[in-house]
C-alpha cells in the first residue's frame, strides 16, 4: 500500500530552500511586487541594510531626543509613532513570508477553495464590498 501519494510528495521540500526566483503569478500585482522586495532583502548583499533597518528606530528616538525635543511626553508620542511604523514593516515582511510559503497538496487546496469563498462571501453580505 502506497502511504505517499503524487499530491502530497510535490509540496514536501526536504531542503528547507526556496527558489528565490519564483515567477509571479499575476493575480495580485501587489503581492507581486512585496515579493520582489521580499527577495531583494534576503539576499547575502543586502545584510547590511537589514542590520541598519534594525537600527534605525533607536537612532531616530535618539536623534529626536537630542535635536528635537527631550520634553518627556513628546519622546513617548514620537516614540508610540516610530513603533506603530516599525510594527507595520514586521507585518508586511510577515505577510510576505506568508506569501512565499508553499500552497500545499492539492487536496489542501480543494478544501481552502470554499472555505476562502466563504469568508468572501461573509464580508460581502457584511460590509457590502470588500474593497
Amino acid at each position: 500500500m502506497d502511504l505517499h501519494n503524487d499530491d502530497e510528495l510535490e509540496s514536501q521540500n526536504l531542503s528547507g530552500k526556496k527558489s528565490d526566483d519564483r515567477k509571479p503569478s499575476g493575480d495580485d500585482p501587489i503581492s507581486d511586487k512585496l515579493l520582489g522586495v521580499y527577495y531583494l532583502m534576503r539576499k547575502d548583499s543586502m545584510k547590511g541594510l537589514l542590520y541598519g533597518l534594525c537600527a534605525a528606530p533607536f537612532l531616530l528616538i535618539f536623534l529626536f531626543w537630542l535635536l528635537i525635543s527631550d520634553s518627556t511626553s513628546n519622546i513617548i508620542a514620537f516614540s508610540a509613532l516610530v513603533v506603530s511604523i516599525v510594527f507595520m514593516g514586521i507585518s508586511v515582511w510577515m505577510l510576505c513570508w506568508i506569501l512565499d510559503k508553499d500552497q500545499g497538496t492539492r487536496a489542501m487546496q480543494d478544501i481552502s477553495d470554499p472555505i476562502k469563498e466563504g469568508s468572501e462571501g461573509f464580508f460581502i453580505t457584511q460590509y457590502g464590498t470588500i474593497f
